[in-house]
């Protein structure tokens, strides 16, 4: 079981409240994207990369990622914006 340092995870969820916004570099998954958000109608980059990066991260680090959930989720409650109907693609 990992020993989560609650001071860096305070420290982690104060960053990921003032600044949310991920940035990678991948050529390739760049093109794969956009042409999904060109083929299929409402799809979401955003969501979609959400979605496939917290999945990942669970299954790596499933005890902070509850952790960093419960406690990121409980103070945004009032600042969430409503999501699209998002894609139709799904993660497997």
């Amino acid at each position: 079981m990992e020993k989560i340092d609650e001071k860096l995870l305070k420290q982690a969820v104060k960053a990921a409240q003032r600044q949310p916004r991920l940035a990678l570099y991948s050529p390739v998954a760049a093109c794969i994207l956009n042409y999904w958000k060109s083929a299929v109608p409402r799809f979401s980059m955003s969501e979609f990369l959400a979605a496939v990066v917290e999945k990942e991260l669970a299954k790596r680090w499933p005890k902070l990622y509850r952790m960093a959930e419960a406690r990121v989720k409980t103070k945004s409650k009032t600042r969430k914006r409503g999501r699209s109907s998002g894609s139709s693609l799904k993660l497997k």
